[in-house]
């Protein structure tokens, strides 16, 4: 906390209504001030994995930021000036800060250490709910993490090995914050950590500085912008780096029973040139997995795990690409599956992956493409197998209603009477025995199509009744 406030006192960078610019090199982005890399105070350059970080970091600059406050600016240079090349400066004066703080000191002794408001007091009601919701915050984390660190049965006080712990697990970025929080708003350790592990609000937060005395009422404004610019930090270095990292990581471990990779959405690179067969591979994976746990299906990687980028489908933009693979799955599986599929674009080796993500759909989903079979697909390792509709039944409940269809435009259009009803007769033989089954033509009629063939799927639906 110390190293922060002494940092931020002796920070001098102004460059506030002079201009800088943001130029990519290899896979950083980097700010110039002229013909320059702009430095932080002890001289490191401010480079960044992501264009979003380098923009926080950037506007910040040329508008002045917030003097004395956390500014996204002064974060990074204290993490680059001080984490990065010192090491963390809370480590040597652990104990020391842990034993002025107000909960650590409420979890060893039994009272906060300081004076909260007299119950004579007008505020002493307010404050006292508030200090009660902090505790019960405190006690939950205890109770999540006393399984994650072995503690000695005669530990008495182990609340300061428990926040230890967690601590360390913390990235450098979420401990910069945590001092920087601590340090500006003389809240502790305690109260940052519980706010960056989720266990209190920002408003928690900053009612429970006010609450404690520590700060005064009319300085509330300021924390929660203080909090929400620490957040910005946090959220815009963090995110697209931690999901890098991820794909990164599901692409090195490769294909699974919960993930697959598809060079393209549509283009057949062999042919040269777009194939709904390829389209229905990718179809069949998400259909697969909407049927089974879930899973990842990657689009733009190669099976060898190289990285293609959907730039070889050749939209003529991002947004064509999603578009696009959206209109396939909604008029293949229907809308409904929507809430169950999320879809994010990545660049990885300077291409693009799309990034499905797939949950278990609350109902069995048939991959109804134009120009093929319907089919019912479940994982099967790392393959999706399409199930005979028959198969399909035996895995739902019988107060699911399934509609298995004869092939609107190969049986109904183009087929003739005697192949609609040899169809009808066989898909009717294969589901006897289900009353939750409905024979159906699957989607729309195609205008035109013969009556006699419409007549002869209804006769043939009627014979296999009254025979069963």
């Amino acid at each position: 906390m110390d190293a922060f406030t002494l940092y931020a006192e002796s920070y001098r960078l102004s460059v506030a209504g002079e201009t800088l610019d943001i130029i990519k090199q290899d896979d950083r982005y980097i700010v110039y001030h002229g013909s320059e890399p702009l430095l932080t105070p002890r001289g490191s350059e401010f480079s960044f994995e992501t264009e979003r970080m380098a923009c926080l970091v950037t506007t910040d600059l040329m508008t002045g930021g917030a003097p004395n406050r956390l500014a996204a600016p002064l974060l990074f240079a204290f993490q680059r000036d001080v984490f990065e090349k010192e090491g963390d400066p809370l480590i040597g004066s652990w104990d020391r800060i842990l034993s002025a703080d107000p909960f650590v000191t409420l979890k060893t002794t039994g009272n906060f250490g300081s004076k909260p408001y007299d119950p004579e007091h007008p505020h002493f009601p307010v404050a006292f709910i508030i200090l009660s919701g902090l505790i019960r915050s405190v006690n939950g984390f205890v109770s999540s993490a006393m399984g994650e660190v072995i503690l000695e049965e005669n530990d008495q006080y182990p609340f300061p090995a428990l926040l230890r712990s967690g601590y360390s697990r913390l990235e450098s970025r979420e401990k910069v914050v945590v001092q920087a929080l601590g340090g500006l708003h003389q809240s502790g350790v305690v109260m940052p950590f519980l706010l960056l592990s989720g266990f209190i609000s920002p408003l928690e937060y900053t009612r429970g500085l006010v609450a404690l005395r520590i700060s005064e009422k009319e300085k509330a404004r300021e924390i929660l912008l203080d909090v929400a610019r620490a957040r910005d930090y946090l959220e815009c270095s963090g995110q697209p780096a931690a999901m890098a990292r991820q794909t990164a990581r599901i692409i090195r471990e490769g294909e699974s029973e919960t993930v697959e990779f598809k060079s393209t959405l549509r283009w057949d690179i062999r042919a040269g040139k777009t194939n709904p067969a390829v389209e229905r591979a990718c179809l069949k994976t998400i259909a697969a997995f909407l049927n089974s746990d879930g899973g990842t299906l990657l689009i733009g990687v190669r099976d060898d795990g190289s990285v293609e980028g959907i730039e070889s489908d050749k939209f003529v933009n991002d947004d064509k690409f999603l578009l696009h693979l959206w209109t396939l799955i909604r008029t293949s599986m229907g809308t409904d599956v929507s809430p169950y599929i999320r879809t994010t674009l990545e660049k990885t080796d300077e291409r693009t992956v799309c990034i499905v993500q797939v949950s278990r759909s609350n109902r069995p989903v048939f991959l109804r493409q134009p120009g093929f079979d319907e089919e019912f697909y479940i994982r099967v390792g790392p393959s999706s197998n399409a199930m005979d509709i028959s198969e399909a039944l035996e895995q739902v409940n019988n107060d699911v209603i399934l509609a298995g269809n004869l092939d609107p435009s190969s049986v109904f259009y183009f087929g003739s009477e005697e192949e609609v009803t040899a169809q009808t007769l066989s898909l009717m033989d294969r589901t006897s025995g289900h009353r939750n089954f409905v024979p159906s033509s699957g989607c729309d009629i195609p205008p035109h199509t013969s009556v006699r063939n419409l007549d002869a799927f209804y006769a043939a639906v009627r014979k296999s009744r009254e025979g069963s």
